[in-house]
């Protein structure tokens, strides 16, 4: 190992010239760290830090003298803090923003590491915490250098590339496997952001106890689990299935999830032929399904079974449990059938199905439902509803729905705990984007509500800006003066599949230019976020309270994500929503439309200051906290893992299989013990949280 020069990062003294110049910049500048670590020295830790942001680099060399009375744990937690403390006095003196941090390992620890994802070790723990402290996605890679400052420089090129270009927040690029279309999640584990202990921590002991039971179950009887859904980014599914998959490699579980190849002819389809037809928020016959739009769909379908996931793939026919997120891919469920018989197949529904409307004979959304279910989804064991009774469509039997909520994730960028730095610096960010689009940025000094949801025609938007401009008037009706009236946000992500993005943002300016809304246009922000959850999470929780005035909705992770950092959600009763809120409790429901009922119930809550904080007392109960549990990763995860070990045969008598009878001739579903279930939709959770 070459001697280390001990030299260190110039950190600027408070109140220097250049000190104060950087504190005057707008956003801090990115900056992606390298960091190597040696232990060959008995006695002394050595480590190297090298900053770099794309064309120079500055470094920093240091010994940690081990202490003989401490234990490891203690030893590795002080010098966790030393290089911790190391680099955010680094970075805050020059106004740096450390976006990403690749920590080096040699080729002997990494086979270690990479071979049981929920090894606890030096290198994963010192992830964690610049994940929990400084708000950069850690990385770890295989480095050889002549020296820990050259280690540590050629980690911060690597993590230079994974990044860039990309926006601030954001975790690395989202890797596909070329061969089979499969999500790499979280750079197939390069990236390490949290442990298994950071879950446990988030949840109660008896779901975390039946997480780890049934995990067990999976590792023993080697069951492999698959999710299929459309695209890997954008969206609630695939928020929810990248958190799954995370939580599962930590717990050892085999469980994978393939996108298909995007094809933006039939994404339109599938969302506005599909998507939008299924909630009702269109009747226009121009949306009719075509025989065209079904041959297109279907040989999108096929072809991406048979390039990516069929015959000799390793994927449909190794796999024991598949489940289908909605209908983008469905028509695959046949070849899967075919291929792999025993496979135990679940078709997930996550959106609003109007059961009123498709059962209306005739109707665009009885025939898209007709056309689906007989050819496609019928040929599943199980379907699985949000809880509302409205969304099961006509002619699937009550005796193969299960019903489960949609999740988030406590623990990712969208809900994380974060400094005042980190949301003053998000805040920054958003005004930038705020600015490149001609929208008003938010203000420092002024609160906020906010809405966040994709531009989509059925998440209400221009009832958020009617119900807004009420809300103004009763404030200036009452003397506020405008500088002491908040301001309304609309923002969110877009997605791959939804062509209906550009189309609803452009109706939103044009609604913003009309006479009734043009004196407050310049406090309403409207503004297209690209793919950074850290920016969500913060403009949220800097927010006074949550909108959430959907006409057609599932299950809505928003709405979650809101109350889980205590803001007060008004929502109309739309889909699952009025499941998430307890009406003047954690928030305020209000029949759809009635956007008067809206700014009545924001004028309140924003002019009575008693009244607003019963609600954020509520939401900080520890009541409250248990009843979101089930809304989380850790508790979705058991729900899956369930269903795995329950559905699969597998570990079972190899004669139960081979009896299966045909998915048609059972009412319910057969069991991998050959049993027959009626699940008759009830909630999954009923069936495994009396044994936990």
């Amino acid at each position: 190992m070459a001697h280390l020069s001990h030299r260190k990062f110039s950190i600027l003294e408070a109140g220097s010239p250049r000190y104060v110049l950087s504190r005057k910049k707008a956003i801090g500048k990115s900056i992606y760290l390298g960091v190597a670590v040696s232990y060959e020295c008995e006695g002394q830790i050595e480590w190297a830090c090298s900053s770099y942001d794309g064309t120079e680099f500055e470094s920093h060399e240091d010994t940690f003298v081990t202490d003989p009375s401490s234990t490891g744990p203690e030893q590795l937690e002080k010098l966790n803090n030393i290089i911790i403390q190391t680099v955010r006095d680094f970075a805050t003196s020059h106004n740096y923003r450390i976006q990403g941090v690749c920590i080096g390992c040699d080729e002997k620890t990494a086979k270690i590491v990479a071979a049981d994802p929920a090894l606890k070790c030096p290198i994963r723990s010192m992830c964690t915490r610049f994940w929990f402290d400084l708000d950069a996605a850690p990385c770890t890679y295989t480095l050889r250098g002549l020296s820990l400052t050259e280690e540590a420089a050629s980690a911060a090129r690597k993590v230079y590339d994974w990044f860039t270009p990309q926006f601030p927040g954001s975790i690395p690029r989202i890797a596909v496997d070329p061969e089979t279309n499969e999500v790499l999640v979280d750079m197939d584990g390069h990236c390490h952001m949290l442990d298994l202990e950071h879950f446990e921590q988030t949840t109660d002991k008896p779901t975390w106890d039946k997480l780890l039971q049934l995990s067990e179950q999976c590792k023993q009887r080697k069951l492999k689990i698959i999710f299929f859904n459309s695209t890997p980014q954008g969206g609630g599914v695939a928020l929810m299935r990248h958190a799954t998959i995370r939580l599962m490699r930590l717990l050892g579980v085999d469980c994978r999830w393939f996108v298909a190849k995007p094809n933006p002819d039939v994404f339109v389809i599938t969302k506005r032929k599909f998507h939008n037809v299924f909630q009702g928020v269109t009747q226009d016959e121009q949306y009719r399904l075509l025989q065209e739009d079904k041959d297109l769909w279907v040989e999108w379908c096929e072809q991406n079974f048979a390039n990516y996931w069929g015959q000799g793939k390793g994927v449909v026919d190794t796999a024991d449990v598949i489940i289908m997120d909605d209908p983008q891919v469905s028509a695959i469920i046949p070849h899967i059938r075919k291929l792999n018989p025993t496979a135990r197949i679940i078709y997930r529904s996550h959106i609003e199905i109007r059961g009123d409307l498709a059962g209306i004979q005739g109707s665009m959304q009885y025939d898209l439902w007709d056309f689906l279910w007989s050819g496609f989804i019928s040929k599943t064991d199980l379907f699985i509803s949000h809880p509302v009774a409205g969304f099961i469509p006509p002619r699937v039997p009550h005796a193969k729905v299960a019903l489960m909520p949609a999740a988030t994730d406590e623990l990712d960028g969208l809900n994380k705990k974060m400094s005042a730095s980190d949301l003053e610096y998000y805040r920054r960010v958003f005004n930038r984007c705020a600015e490149d689009q001609g929208s008003p940025g938010i203000s420092g000094d002024r609160p906020y509500v906010i809405q966040i949801a994709r531009f989509d025609p059925a998440k209400g938007i221009p009832d958020v800006i009617e119900a807004y401009r009420a809300f103004r008037e009763q404030l200036t009706a009452r003397g506020l003066e405008e500088d002491q009236q908040p301001q309304l946000v609309l923002c969110g992500h877009g997605s791959i599949d939804d062509p209906d993005g550009t189309v609803v943002y452009d109706e939103i300016i044009q609604l913003l230019n009309q006479p009734e809304y043009r004196p407050h246009a310049n406090d309403i922000c409207v503004v297209r976020l690209p793919a950074s959850d850290q920016l969500l999470c913060a403009v949220l929780r800097g927010s006074f309270c949550a909108l959430q005035l959907s006409h057609r909705e599932g299950f809505e992770v928003k709405v979650t994500e809101s109350l889980a950092k205590y803001k007060p959600v008004i929502a109309y009763r739309s889909g699952g929503i009025p499941l998430q809120i307890e009406d003047g409790k954690t928030g305020i429901l209000v029949e759809r439309g009635n956007t008067r009922g809206v700014a009545d119930a924001l004028t309140r809550l924003y002019t009575d200051t008693a009244y607003y904080q019963d609600f954020i007392n509520e939401l900080r109960t520890k009541e409250q906290d248990s009843k979101r549990q089930q809304f989380f990763t850790p508790f979705q995860s058991v729900n899956w893992l369930y269903l795995a070990t329950e559905l699969a045969y597998k570990g079972n008598d190899e004669a139960v299989a081979t009896n299966q009878p045909a998915v048609a001739d059972i009412e319910g579903t057969y069991m991998g013990n050959g049993e027959v279930r009626q699940w008759n939709a009830k909630y999954v959770r009923e069936y495994w949280q009396n044994s936990a």
